[in-house]
């Protein structure tokens, strides 16, 4: 399954019509694999159509998407709307920006852990963990 965002540009000024949803899921037919659909109407720098949908491949999820968000364009309401761009988000650059966040303990000081993943810091005292 793939997550498919399609983001619509309308003339300025333009809010995307409250029955967007419904009409997005009113063009799926049974083989299209869509499973939910999910609206970002104050997405920046333009409304998303979130399309779920199962294939084989990105490309499949992204051409089923892209033939659902062209039929959307055909209905009333979408005067001067366009489809500039229908693909799966990435998502790495915000993994990787989360995974170097320092978090609430800081910067890791001997990198094995410590920081936004890892323990805060170690609560025993060295004389704690020595054996006798």
């Amino acid at each position: 399954m793939y997550l498919v965002h399609a983001r619509l540009q309308g003339p300025p000024g333009a809010s995307l019509p409250l029955e967007t949803r419904s009409l997005v899921r009113s063009q799926i037919h049974d083989g299209d694999g869509v499973e939910h659909v999910t609206i970002h109407p104050d997405a920046v720098p333009h409304p998303v159509v979130g399309l779920y949908v199962r294939a084989d491949s990105l490309a499949a999820a992204e051409s089923r998407a892209a033939r659902l968000c062209r039929l959307l364009l055909g209905c009333a309401g979408f005067d001067g709307w366009s489809l500039p761009i229908v693909e799966a988000p990435m998502v790495a650059p915000f993994c990787e920006s989360r995974l170097s966040d320092p978090g609430p303990a800081g910067p890791a000081v001997d990198g094995c852990g410590q920081g936004h993943f890892g323990p805060a810091e170690n609560p025993s005292t060295p004389s704690d963990q020595q054996r006798k």
